[in-house]
């Protein structure tokens, strides 16, 4: 990218600068060097052309909404089109999630993101939910429930993002729809979903994960078939290269696995969109989601030969990070939750959602939630990082921690792709695990400075007048209320039609028949979540087990 002998003198002059530096550094007792990012990649004190020199602008870089797409998916970027603020919402039963939603909508949201606790595949009377209904999310039994969380809310206005891949929770969706006359291919949304390996084989019917690729590839263009969830791994203490390379990882084999189907590469791809993670490494994340988006897009080319364009754009939401935010001092929690999000606007996120700063806490409070909307719509308008394109491309620094944070991620990812598929999976939680820890031990030695916990951790603070953070309180009344809307749906549903749609839905698992159409007939029919579980673990044989996320896999 730049001539090669101002490249080589600058890169000679360079070395005798940071010579002078590291005189001054060992005369002033500072260890030389500018030390590691918060993912341990080395950093030089400063960045010039002889960083980037190699570089070939066309070829990694490029222009946004051309390929590698290393500057963006969108020719337009944020000018035609912001990112969607979604706030995450859920607590107690549907009508107090609704009731969110529709404040934080009069506000300015303008996308539908519900984290539901149906997903646990236990009914609200069961005696395992005492204690749970409506904590940390929203809880969903049959589709009577889903009618309340929608209501008011126009389906065709709004983008919905469902949190888990419950195919019972995406069938009340389908049916709520049919209900309301708005036909499948209008929908737009995404649901959390991603294949893993499981005893059918992605390949053959019986894998929940592709029978909703399966069916959103064929019966939904504007739905986003699978959201691969890696910023949840991220929470759990990997690193922004780990996160890069876990992400593309799961994407290339849940994209395979459409493809084993028998689906066109093409259409996958264009519909695969990815869950990331925004931490406190400012610098870091910004060239994450460059790097990402490059890798990305090489490996559709590479791995698939896709030919469209669209196949090979990162579309990612941004989740800012929970792991960062801490109980001590948790007003702190805004200026993290703000420098997340405005490294998200950034990096060119599609999507976006605020940590609210109580969230450590407990579920946000209205006002909380409405603080984490407003820093979305302050950053979108008041600093004026939405007037260029990819703003930070080009500096020195960015460009050379895109380019280690890709070859990281691709070094990593050839040691996965290189495992059988279960022992990738595993070895990508092991690694997850040895991340968190050594982050933990370097926060308690200090190494790592978090505010008000190993630094500025003033206990007089409190007496001195700072703010008290009153949290929200858990309301016990939710499970009954959720529990008496149960018994009052069984009761008032027709037990003829239950009984044959639960039937023909054992009958659809034992033939390992893609499952969203006789799970539509169930939810249709009344059936609760944990009636369908039972169902499933009756037709498989399979020993039941609760769970927040893989429901139907």
């Amino acid at each position: 990218m730049y001539d090669p002998a101002i490249v080589a003198d600058v890169a000679a002059r360079q070395a005798a600068w940071e010579a002078l530096v590291r005189e001054g550094l060992a005369a002033a007792g500072v260890p030389a060097g500018a030390g590691r990012t918060q993912s341990g990649l080395p950093l030089r004190p400063l960045y010039t052309p002889a960083d980037v020199g190699d570089h070939d602008y066309l070829a990694d870089l490029g222009f946004p909404g051309e390929f590698p797409f290393t500057r963006g998916v969108r020719p337009t970027g944020y000018h035609t089109k912001e990112w969607t603020r979604r706030q995450v919402v859920g607590l107690g039963t549907a009508e107090e999630t609704n009731a969110r939603l529709r404040y934080l909508f009069a506000r300015g949201q303008t996308g539908f993101s519900v984290c539901g606790m149906g997903y646990t595949n236990y009914d609200s009377d069961s005696e395992h939910a005492e204690g749970f209904v409506g904590r940390g999310g929203v809880w969903l039994d049959t589709l009577a429930d889903v009618e309340t969380l929608f209501d008011g809310l126009d389906m065709r206005a709004i983008t919905i993002n469902q949190i888990g891949s419950s195919i019972p929770v995406f069938a009340m969706i389908l049916a709520l729809a049919e209900r309301r006359g708005i036909p499948w291919a209008e929908l737009r949304g995404t649901i959390q979903n991603w294949v893993e390996p499981g005893g059918a084989g992605p390949e053959r019917r019986g894998n929940g994960g592709v029978d909703i690729l399966e069916f959103c590839t064929r019966r939904m263009p504007r739905w986003n078939s699978a959201s691969i969830s890696v910023r949840n791994t991220r929470d759990q203490g990997c690193t922004a290269p780990q996160e890069v390379a876990f992400g593309c990882f799961q994407g290339v084999y849940t994209l395979g696995a459409g493809v084993a189907r028998g689906l066109d590469p093409d259409r996958v791809a264009a519909r695969l969109s990815f869950f990331l993670s925004a931490e406190n490494d400012f610098l870091e994340e910004v060239a994450k989601y460059r790097a990402m988006r490059r890798l990305w897009a090489r490996l559709v080319r590479e791995r698939f030969g896709a030919t469209d364009p669209r196949a090979c754009m990162l579309r990612f939401h941004v989740q800012t990070s929970a792991l960062a935010l801490t109980r001590q001092q948790p007003l702190n929690n805004v200026a993290r939750a703000a420098i997340h999000a405005l490294a998200a606007a950034l990096g060119g996120a599609q999507s976006m959602s605020v940590n609210s700063f109580d969230e450590v806490l407990a579920t946000p409070t209205r006002a909380a939630a409405t603080l984490s909307l407003r820093t979305q719509q302050i950053v979108a308008y008041e600093t004026g990082v939405t007037k260029v394109l990819d703003p930070l491309g080009g500096a020195f620094c960015i460009e050379a921690l895109t380019d280690q944070i890709e070859a990281a991620a691709r070094d990593l990812l050839a040691k996965l792709e290189a495992q059988p598929d279960r022992d990738a999976f595993a070895l990508m939680q092991e690694l997850t695990r040895e991340e968190a820890y050594r982050r933990q031990r370097a926060i308690d030695a200090g190494e790592i400075k978090v505010v008000g916990v190993n630094c500025f951790a003033d206990a007089a603070d409190e007496a001195d007048g700072a703010p008290r953070v009153e949290p929200l309180r858990y309301d016990p009344a939710w499970r009954d209320k959720q529990v008496r809307r149960l018994e009052a749906t069984r009761r008032a549903r027709n037990p003829r039609q239950a009984a044959d749609a639960r039937g023909r839905l054992g009958a659809a698992y034992r033939a390992r028949e893609n499952i969203v159409l006789p799970m539509l007939e169930a939810v249709k029919a009344s059936l609760s979540i944990g009636e369908i579980a039972r169902v499933r673990e009756e037709a498989l044989g399979e020993p039941f087990r609760p769970t927040t996320w893989n429901f139907g896999r």
